[in-house]
Parts: C-alpha cells; sequence; structure tokens
C-alpha cells in the first residue's frame, strides 16, 4: 500500500498509469470492507498492490544499483517518509477515538494491536489472533495493517539481498527473485489448505506477489510493439481483477491458485502500460490518478471508520450510512494525503535527520500510550458502575478453562485432564466430550453430576467436534482425528456406561460461523468416506454424526447429544452495556424462529438419531426460549459471555436439563 512513483524497469520515470492501477486496487477493497453488494472478492486489491509495490520498489533498487547509487539508509529513509506519517497519524487517532467509544475489552485489544502495528508486526498478532475465542474482524480497527507488515518485514531483507547479489548483472537477480517467487508460491499452494490462516497473513506465503512485480522490473520483456496489443493484454488483466473482485466471496479458498486472478492481472495492466494504449489513457486520466495518489491514506482511514460505525450503530451498515461512510474515508483521505503525507515527502522541510527523528517518536509514543493503556486496564472507570458491571460478566466463562480445555491428543492419552461431578465419586462413569460449547456447558454438567452423585471426565478442544474420522478445511489434517480416537478410546473404559456430546453443531453443519465470525468457512473432511458419498455439507456432517453414534452404542455406551444453544450473533454482554449507556434498544432480541431456522437441519438430524436408536437430545432452547423470544439476560445479567457461548450463570441456567440424563443407569 505504498505510494513509490518510479515506474519503468530500471529506472525512474513516472508512471501516471500505475497511480490509476492503485485506483483499481483500492476502491473495491472499500467497497468490500463496507459491503456494498457485487464485491465480495474486492480484498484482492491489497494483491494488486502488493504486485505494484514489488515492481516499484524493485526497479527502483535496481536502477540506483545499475547507476552506482544505491544506499540502505536512503532506501529506508524513503521508507519513513513514506509509511510513516499517515501510518501514524491514523493510528493515534484510532486510539484516541478507542478511548472514548469502545469498552475496556475491546480497547485493550486495540492496544495490542497498535503496539504490533508500530513494530510492523500486526500480521502476527492478527493471526495468533485467528485461535479459538477470537473477536470478530469488525472489532479490528488496524486489522487492515497487516498488508502494511508483511511489506515492511519484506523489504527488511529484500534490499540487502539484492546488493549482495548484484554483479551488475541482470540476470542474476532475475534468477534469484524467479526462485524465490517459485519457492513462496509453492508454499503458498501447500499453506492455504493446511494452515490457512498462516497463508493469509505471514510474508512467506505472500513474497511470491510481491516478486511477480519484481521479475517484470527485472525481466528483459520486449515492450507491446502496439497499443492495440497493449490495450488486449490491458483488457485481459482488468478481466481477471474483476473476475476475482465480483466472483470471489469470503469462502474463496485464498491466497493460493485464486491470488493469480488478480496478481497476474495486476502485472498485466503493469506490462501493458509500458506502451501507451486506450487503457493507459483511462487509468492515467486525472480521475484515476487523483484516487491513486490518495489510495495509501484512503486504505488506512476507510478501516476503522467502518469498525466505529459498527460499534456505535449496526445501523451504520444500512443503505444510507454507508454512502456518507464511504464519502468521509475519501475526504479523510485527502486531508491526510494533503496535509500529512506531501510535507514529509520534502527533503527541505524535514531533513534525513528530522525524519528519523519523527519515525522514533512516533513510534516511541505509540508504544508507551498504548502500554498505560495496559497499565489502566482499559479505563473502566470511564463508564457508569452499571454498565462496569455488564462488562465483568464477558470474564464470567468456565473457571478451568486453562486446566482443562483445549487438551491434546497426548494429554488425553496420558490422562492429563480434569474431572468433573462429585469427586467423592469412586470411578468416573460418564465422559462429557465436545468442543468450545462444551467448556462452556461444563459447569451446568459438573453441578448436575454433582447432584446425582457421579463423576465424569472432561474432553473438549476448540473447533474440533465430537465427532469420529474426521478432519476440518482450516486445521492440520489429523489434529481432530486423533484427539477424537483418544476420547474415543477413554469412552470405551469399562466404567465409562455414558457419554455426552455438545458442540457448535451448526457451525459444523453448515461449514460457517454466524455473527461476528460469520465470514469463518469451516468444511468437514470425511476421513472415512463411503465408495460413492453424498458430497454436500449436510450429508457428510448427518453420515459422520450417525458414525460416532453407531460407535458408542456398538460399545454399550448410553449417548446423550446436547442440541445447539441458541446463538444470538452479536456480543450479548456488549449489547446490553450500550443499551444501558446510549439507551439504543438495538439487537436485544433473539426469536425462537430465527434460531430453528439456523439449526433447522441438525435439529431434524438429532431427532433422526433419537427415533432411530434412542439417543437422548437434551435441548437447551427449551429453557432458554420461551414462547416467541430466546432469554439473552436474566436479573439484569447477560447469560452468554460473548456472541454463542452461554456465561457460567447461563449454563448453570440448564443445569436442571441434565439431571434426569444422570439419573438413568
Amino acid at each position: 500500500m505504498t505510494t513509490t512513483r518510479p515506474s519503468a524497469p530500471g529506472s525512474l520515470t513516472y508512471r501516471p498509469d500505475i497511480d490509476g492501477l492503485r485506483a483499481v486496487a483500492v476502491v473495491p477493497v472499500v467497497l468490500y470492507h463496507f459491503r456494498v453488494p457485487g464485491f465480495g472478492g474486492g480484498f484482492v486489491g491489497v494483491d494488486v498492490f502488493f504486485v505494484i509495490s514489488g515492481f516499484l520498489i524493485t526497479s527502483l533498487i535496481f536502477g540506483e544499483m545499475r547507476a552506482g547509487e544505491f544506499a540502505i539508509l536512503r532506501f529506508y529513509e524513503r521508507r519513513v517518509r513514506r509509511i510513516f506519517p499517515a501510518l501514524f497519524t491514523v493510528v493515534l487517532a484510532t486510539l484516541a477515538v478507542g478511548v472514548g467509544v469502545f469498552f475496556p475489552r475491546d480497547l485493550l485489544r486495540l492496544a495490542e494491536s497498535a503496539i504490533a502495528t508500530a513494530l510492523f508486526a500486526s500480521n502476527f498478532d492478527f493471526w495468533l489472533q485467528s485461535g479459538y475465542f477470537d473477536l470478530g474482524a469488525d472489532l479490528k480497527p488496524l486489522l487492515h495493517t497487516w498488508s502494511l507488515a508483511v511489506e515492511e518485514q519484506f523489504y527488511l531483507v529484500f534490499p540487502a539481498l539484492l546488493r549482495l547479489l548484484h554483479t551488475g548483472k541482470r540476470r542474476l537477480l532475475l534468477s534469484f527473485v524467479t526462485a524465490l517467487a517459485v519457492m513462496s508460491f509453492a508454499l503458498s499452494l501447500w499453506a492455504v489448505s493446511e494452515h490457512p490462516s498462516a497463508a493469509f497473513y505471514l510474508a512467506p506465503y505472500r513474497t511470491w506477489e510481491l516478486m511477480l512485480g519484481a521479475i517484470l522490473a527485472l525481466g528483459e520483456f520486449p515492450q507491446p510493439k502496439s497499443p492495440l496489443l497493449a490495450d488486449a493484454l490491458s483488457i485481459c488483466g482488468l478481466a481477471a481483477i474483476a473476475w476475482a473482485v465480483f466472483g470471489f466471496t469470503a469462502a474463496t479458498p485464498f491466497p493460493g491458485v485464486t491470488a493469480l486472478f488478480p496478481c497476474l492481472g495486476g502485472a498485466a495492466l503493469i506490462y501493458a502500460g509500458a506502451t501507451r494504449g486506450a487503457i493507459w489513457r483511462i487509468l492515467a486520466s486525472r480521475p484515476f490518478v487523483f484516487a491513486g495518489l490518495i489510495s495509501y491514506s484512503l486504505y488506512l482511514w476507510h478501516w476503522p471508520i467502518h469498525v466505529y460505525s459498527i460499534y456505535v450503530s449496526h445501523a451504520a451498515t444500512d443503505w444510507v450510512w454507508t454512502p456518507a461512510l464511504i464519502a468521509l474515508s475519501f475526504g479523510l483521505a485527502i486531508l491526510s494525503w494533503r496535509f500529512v503525507e506531501q510535507p514529509f515527502r520534502q527533503r527541505q522541510v524535514f531533513s534525513r535527520r528530522a525524519i528519523f527523528r519523527y519515525g522514533s517518536s512516533v513510534t516511541a509514543a505509540t508504544l508507551v500510550l498504548s502500554g498505560l493503556l495496559f497499565a489502566v486496564h482499559g479505563l473502566p472507570q470511564r463508564f457508569p458502575a452499571g454498565v462496569q458491571r455488564i462488562l465483568a460478566e464477558t470474564d464470567d466463562i468456565e473457571p478451568r478453562r486453562h486446566e482443562c480445555f483445549n487438551r491434546s491428543a497426548e494429554d488425553v492419552e496420558r490422562g492429563h485432564i480434569c474431572t468433573i461431578g462429585d469427586a467423592k465419586a469412586a470411578l468416573p462413569t460418564f465422559l462429557l466430550w465436545g468442543d468450545s460449547h462444551g467448556d462452556a456447558l461444563l459447569p451446568a454438567v459438573d453441578a448436575a453430576a454433582a447432584r446425582a452423585g457421579r463423576k465424569g471426565l472432561f474432553v473438549a478442544h476448540g473447533r474440533c467436534p465430537p465427532l469420529l474420522h474426521l478432519s476440518l478445511t482450516d486445521e492440520p489434517t489429523g489434529r481432530c482425528a486423533q484427539l477424537n480416537d483418544a476420547a474415543l478410546k477413554l469412552a470405551m473404559r469399562k466404567e465409562i456406561n455414558k457419554v455426552i456430546l455438545v458442540a457448535r453443531w451448526a457451525y459444523y453443519d453448515q461449514g460457517e460461523g454466524y455473527g461476528p465470525d460469520a465470514n469463518e468457512v469451516r468444511h468437514l473432511i470425511d476421513l472415512d468416506p463411503p465408495a460413492t458419498p453424498d458430497s454436500s455439507q449436510h450429508a457428510g456432517f448427518a453420515r459422520i454424526l450417525e458414525r460416532t453414534v453407531l460407535a458408542l452404542l456398538k460399545a454399550d455406551k448410553r449417548v446423550v447429544i446436547v442440541a445447539p444453544v441458541p446463538e444470538p450473533g452479536f456480543d450479548v454482554p456488549e449489547a446490553m452495556a450500550r443499551d444501558a449507556l446510549y439507551g439504543t434498544g438495538e439487537r436485544q432480541i433473539l426469536t425462537a424462529a430465527d434460531y430453528r431456522a439456523r439449526d433447522a437441519f441438525v435439529l431434524i438430524e438429532l431427532r433422526k438419531v433419537h427415533i432411530k436408536y434412542g439417543v437422548r437430545i437434551i435441548d437447551p432452547a427449551t429453557a432458554l426460549c420461551a414462547l416467541d423470544n430466546c432469554v439473552l439476560r436474566r436479573d439484569g445479567r447477560p447469560l452468554y459471555a460473548d456472541h454463542q457461548h452461554l456465561s457460567v450463570f447461563g449454563a448453570m441456567q440448564i443445569s436442571g436439563l441434565f439431571t434426569q440424563a444422570f439419573q438413568d443407569k
């Protein structure tokens, strides 16, 4: 997302069409983030920027090398001038608004992101956050800085490597860059299926996109001989980008092979632009060039505006507010470009020493201010006592989570798991087996078992359903399968006569999240499919569920399945706190009809196994959904700790549903 301007291979010639290409890249990103219909793949604009950046930076470095003028210090001076002013203006403004708007937990997350951004490590931060219990993207105002981190990490190493390899021969550098691109692309192909979050956020899996531009900069490719040929290539490039922008969705595996469309499309436009055709004239026109010039600031400003607008009021996503917010993004981008970006590029205004002092100062200021927010625990004192009490309910989670939850297959095999229920009982006679919803319901099961004088074992891992012989598309093949095999061996113990299965069933049945994690895609992979399987997600879920039930029944175990907990789809404590603070009353209702509709297929399948095999089904909705609506609060307290998990207080409201299950022998 940089604004470096040299363009032609090995030269410093300015090409306005590349600024126009920046406009082609940034506008889809903005429209995608503001959820404008039709731009489901707008996120690929970032990949076009990577190609542009690789081309421009390599052209600059190689041009200076050929002239014997390249200096590492001057290179980084330019990076600071171009990157730091707008970036830290946005970061500090985002922190300031966060102090006024964000609740303490979210403010601390923001402070953490600001620290990572200041150190150009935000891609690592957001990658690590992509594990379980992570907040949705709409609560991360600095999420978009991951792409800057990828670029800066790459440019910490790449110039030095080129300098070491430079012999005055373009071909040696071209061979090196091509090999680097091939290796990175191969890694991306592997990681997009095995480690998708890492493939998205980390530099080794994105390097090939930058190197595609570098190959253009170093390659001695003959430019198109005629404007007609250049236009044909440009149209193909635009078509490839458009295919991705309008055809991709959040469910599209990415980057990997699919990233070739925007990247090759961008490369084609850069290459064809060396010959001035009709498409060149369009991209080089004043509207496109101006949008390209402000693209860096526009990229930086638009996402925090979106996040804060959603945070204050979800009504900000409607058709009235969206154009206004997009206009605000453009307005701030223009001001930022004119009064922040441009002055810092003038050496007569800011010398090299001044610019490095500035860079050190704003970095230190960001780190200190973010650290202070941690020191004051997110400033909960900003809010009335009643709001503070509601927000405190987000911490009302199962107290032994760190001790009992997310155990590995090795932990289970070694017996490093928790016992629940009546500690005085001689032997464990049941197994509670699940994912994070199993952990959330542990207090309810624990209390019911204790009342019945029963002791049990607990095995649960986030985003790993208690189903046999499966894997999932966004986790390393084998982890869930190994854990569930270990749990099954545990269930096979002679003293264990009952197995309770708990999971976020609709998540695995439908293959996608709901609410803040609606964009998360997680398809089941059947590791033991029949000869002619029905390939649909519903059929696969039903088949794997029945397989698991039969395996337990054949071992003479009584099976209890807990039906889905109604999911509000929004953070209940924060919605209640926002209502108490602002009196919005928005999104406070979850209708029973909406819950039943979302979980319809799962409920049908659970009814089938109940009728066919006598499996007991415990339905939390019988206690949580009365008449038309599901209960989200009781006695002024939220029943949920977030947008889907019951709090301990909420779980205890349904503890009585397990009483009869423990009375069965």
